[in-house]
């Protein structure tokens, strides 16, 4: 129910207005969108229970699988990317670690140094490569620098001394600031797996 300060129910505005002044439309809608808030978060504990039950399930699966080849499961680590199938091979889960990577104060060496590069080739150097370049140390509204952009520079089959020691230099200037895992769930329709939509990353 909306808000109430004794009998009288409390609008937009925090001011006080009796129920008798409510139209009964409004009464109803507002009791419709309170049940339906009840169920949502309801739904949402449901999930987060239900996501938590799923990563504890695998984890001791894991645990087993590390048993029977004669290692610690305290020692060893869990992390990478998982994909289990059932026995008819019809429905799978997975489990992806994503990393959120920022980089230090090495990247502008690394910008120096791919600069210099280019100074040194200009003559040679693809306009589309230099733009990509530029493109990749642009920073968002917010001041952030690309990490996809930045990593995919070191796809480049660039031999140039230059270059190779500043991709050198970018992956000493990685830094992984967080790491977020994922599950997933699926089931085979045709040849093909479908996905099973449940927003399990935001509980």
């Amino acid at each position: 129910m909306a808000r109430k300060d004794g009998e009288f129910w409390i609008n937009k505005k925090g001011e006080r207005v009796h129920p008798d002044l409510i139209r009964a439309d409004e009464q109803l809608k507002d009791e419709m969108v309170e049940n339906l808030i009840t169920k949502a978060l309801e739904m949402s504990k449901n999930l987060k229970a239900f996501k938590e039950e799923s990563f504890k399930d695998i984890e001791d699966y894991y645990d087993l699988l590390l048993q029977k080849y004669n290692m610690d499961a305290k020692k060893d680590s869990k992390k990478g990317n998982l994909s289990i199938e059932n026995f008819s091979g019809d429905k799978k889960v997975t489990i992806s670690i994503a990393d959120r990577i920022e980089f230090d104060e090495k990247l502008n060496i690394a910008k120096a140094k791919i600069d210099e590069y280019l100074h040194e080739v200009t003559q040679n150097a693809s306009s589309d490569i230099k733009t990509l370049i530029t493109k990749a140390f642009e920073v968002d509204k917010k001041g952030d620098i690309n990490a996809k952009k930045i990593l995919a520079l070191k796809g480049y089959e660039i031999k140039h001394p230059k270059w190779i020691e500043a991709m050198q230099i970018i992956d000493e200037a990685v830094q992984i600031v967080s790491s977020k895992s994922y599950i997933r769930f699926y089931v085979k329709e045709g040849d093909a797996y479908k996905q099973i939509p449940l927003d399990l990353a935001r509980v």
